[in-house]
């Protein structure tokens, strides 16, 4: 089946935009990574159901959660949907759409160097869930504050919500919980997870450890 003409479009101004910037296209979908080793940014050029054309979301997704697909842990909707008519307008609204996707994936660079950047945001959340409970877990423990991480995944695993995937996290909080104090292997842990999350979702080797920030 041949590439749709809007499709077409959007590939090619990702490449020319979002390209020299690093970014990675993802097979031959409309999703674009940028691989920062820990975290991965994700820009997606979000199909409708209904009609040809583009939506723009941008966001984060942390790979110390052991998982086989992408999500947007933090982000989300940049752009409404911008619609199709006839190749020459929306050529110009693909370009439009690239460009506030290279800004996106430049301000997440800026805003998280660091695990410790997320430890911030998570600690700061209005009304934090089991997620960023253990976001802000990992992140403190990562930075070597034992019990501040200790007290975090506790409240994660006070989450009573029935779905079979809230178990599997409390799960790892009940696995990662023993590993926080000093010499319990617990970097090594969370590098290990995240070399296991990058591996599910076809990311390539790190050159050095997953944790260390790019340079």
């Amino acid at each position: 089946m041949p590439t749709p003409e809007h499709t077409r479009l959007l590939t090619a101004a990702a490449r020319s935009i979002l390209r020299p910037l690093g970014c990675v296209q993802k097979g031959r979908s409309r999703t674009w990574l940028d691989d920062q080793g820990w975290w991965v940014g994700v820009v997606e050029f979000q199909p409708s159901a209904w009609d040809r054309g583009s939506y723009l979301n941008v966001g984060a997704c942390w790979l110390w959660e052991e998982k086989d697909y992408l999500s947007f842990d933090v982000g989300g909707r940049v752009a409404g949907f911008q619609p199709f008519t006839e190749t020459a307008e929306f050529a110009s609204a693909a370009q439009t759409l690239a460009e506030q996707a290279a800004a996106e994936v430049m301000a997440l660079r800026d805003r998280f160097p660091t695990p410790g950047h997320v430890r911030t945001l998570m600690s700061h959340h209005p009304k934090p869930g089991i997620r960023e409970h253990i976001h802000a877990g990992i992140t403190a423990g990562l930075a070597g504050a034992y019990d501040e991480g200790r007290r975090h995944l506790a409240l994660a695993a006070t989450e009573t919500h029935p779905a079979p995937w809230v178990d599997v996290l409390k799960q790892r909080c009940a696995e990662l919980t023993p590993l926080l104090q000093p010499d319990g292997g617990f970097e090594a842990e969370i590098g290990a997870i995240v070399t296991r999350t990058r591996r599910a979702l076809g990311l390539p080797e790190w050159r050095s450890s997953p944790l260390i920030p790019p340079g």
